[in-house]
């Protein structure tokens, strides 16, 4: 942020990420009141007044964004203070914005009463320096975080912020978590597609919490101020000695990234003239035609559903392969090495309990992997439940699914064989497919291409997956091209501040 005169301006002036992780809960001290309701199993124990100490100290150090400034973007509030017009334009609803879940209710709800802070919800600039942190309270992740933090850093940063929704501001999907959106959703916020953002991928947040995550067993029982004060060294710690101390080998890396991408430049060309493609122009146009396209599709609540089920499928092969002799399927999985390891980690830690067991202070591994792997099984059973209610399953029905996918290997290689069969007789005759193509897609709408039988669009260049790649490739280069103007400008900067500041304290030496 050391601006200096005569700079280049960019579409985005700063690029940040923001994000919420919930292993940093805090458990909230109640005292236990026996209830006078019989449970048949005794007792049952309700929560009674706050055993914690008061602590008003803040530890924070600017850091911190206070509740009081969250709560003024919570949904209640805002609706108070902007009541909807009766003439307001419709909004289009994002194509993804119904799937969108990042904490489930039954998770949520079991945590109130437990804990008081359950994560914390951060704001990381495109190097990782920690620009605002704020704790998750009674709740999981809601839209009153980003907003307050949206709302701060314009406030403090300016315009041309990477991250938000107005002309000044503008909020696309990192480009990992984007890989799992509806492909309408990706055509309009995934960060491959976005001009200005370089090669920033924009998940900076999921480095930090890999390492934060450590702190979650000695926040959890400390009072409020000690925890806020153990985050907050944590991070002073991660900002020094980890993201400023690594700056210098930051931007060079990602130099040399951009220089690697832009060699690929001369291939992108050799096939644009082999394949007759005149212009780069024609790389945004078929991203156009296929936004246009997609828009158009009918029957998008089928579509909804098809997607749904097609997750199932996926939680279900997941739920088999995390927990062991579930439906007994024996389904091929690249997960099936883990459910071995489990059953060997729960075996050892079971020995290692044992009374004839050597002693070994602290949690052994075995038995931290046991607790990881049961982690993992419980998380994957609550989201097939979810989506069970969602396209309500039966748990006979269940079963029956179980038992059809232990031959699923054998079903969809029958089906491609179908298919080629159907589509090669087919006027015009339509693209053959293999096994390898069906395994690698990863977009909804390469299988939304595959059911639309219309010649038209099936003759459209940008339904060819040798073309796909190429546009992506085009973009690609677009975006080094990008990081490397915002490199130039960085890379002075960085070195101008290195300069000044030697300057200031030879300075101040000379005076004392």
């Amino acid at each position: 942020m050391y601006k200096l005169e005569g700079e280049e301006e960019l579409t985005f002036g700063q690029l940040f990420c923001v994000d919420g992780n919930n292993s940093m809960k805090h458990v909230f001290l109640w005292e236990k009141i026996v209830s006078d309701r019989d449970t048949g199993d005794g007792a049952e124990f309700v929560l009674g007044e706050s055993k914690e100490c008061e602590d008003s100290r803040d530890a924070g150090e600017n850091l911190y964004l206070l509740r009081e400034k969250v709560n003024e973007f919570a949904k209640h509030h805002l609706a108070e203070l902007f009541p909807p017009k009766a003439t307001e334009p419709e909004v289009p609803e994002n194509p993804c914005a119904s799937r969108w879940k990042n904490m489930m209710e039954d998770i949520t709800s079991k945590m109130w009463g437990v804990f008081d802070e359950t994560g914390i919800f951060v704001a990381l600039c495109r190097h990782g320096l920690v620009l605002l942190i704020v704790n998750m309270v009674w709740s999981g992740e809601l839209a009153k975080y980003p907003l307050a933090f949206v709302d701060c850093l314009l406030e403090h940063l300016g315009k041309n912020l990477g991250c938000g929704y107005d002309a000044n501001f503008q909020c696309p999907v990192g480009a990992f978590h984007g890989h799992t959106h509806n492909r309408l959703c990706q055509l309009c916020y995934l960060a491959t597609y976005v001009l200005g953002l370089g090669l920033e991928d924009l998940e900076g947040c999921e480095q930090f919490f890999s390492g934060s995550n450590g702190l979650a067993r000695s926040c959890q029982y400390t009072s409020r101020f000690h925890r806020q004060q153990e985050i907050t060294s944590y991070v002073k710690h991660y900002d020094m000695f980890h993201t400023y101390a690594n700056l210098s080998k930051f931007l060079c890396d990602n130099y040399n990234q951009a220089l690697d991408i832009l060699k690929k430049e001369s291939a992108l060309h050799s096939f644009m003239k082999e394949e007759n493609i005149k212009s780069d122009n024609v790389f945004e146009h078929w991203l156009g035609e296929e936004k246009e396209y997609l828009l158009g599709l009918k029957d998008s609540s089928k579509t909804d559903v098809k997607t749904l089920e097609m997750e199932y499928v996926q939680r279900l092969v997941n739920l088999d392969a995390s927990r062991p002799a579930l439906f007994s399927t024996n389904l091929p999985s690249a997960k099936s090495t883990f459910r071995a390891k489990y059953q060997v980690f729960s075996g050892a830690a079971k020995n290692a309990r044992r009374d004839d067991a050597p002693y070994m202070p602290g949690v052994s591994k075995a038995e931290v992997a046991r607790h990881h792997g049961k982690e993992n099984m419980d998380k994957d059973l609550e989201i097939v439940q979810e989506l069970e209610d969602q396209l309500e399953i039966s748990d006979h029905m269940r079963q029956h699914i179980a038992k059809v996918l232990q031959a699923r290997s054998k079903a969809v290689r029958n089906i491609i064989d179908r298919y080629n069969a159907a589509a090669i007789v087919m006027e015009p005759p339509m693209a053959q497919l293999t096994w390898e193509q069906v395994v690698e897609y990863t977009f909804l709408a390469d299988f939304d291409i595959l059911r639309d039988t219309h010649a038209e669009v099936q003759a459209k260049p940008w339904t060819r997956p040798s073309y796909r790649l190429t546009m992506d490739t085009y973009f690609k280069i677009q975006q080094a091209r990008e990081e490397i103007q915002r490199l130039n400008i960085e890379i002075r900067r960085l070195i101008t501040w290195i300069r000044d500041e030697d300057c200031l304290l030879q300075g101040q030496e000379a005076s004392l």
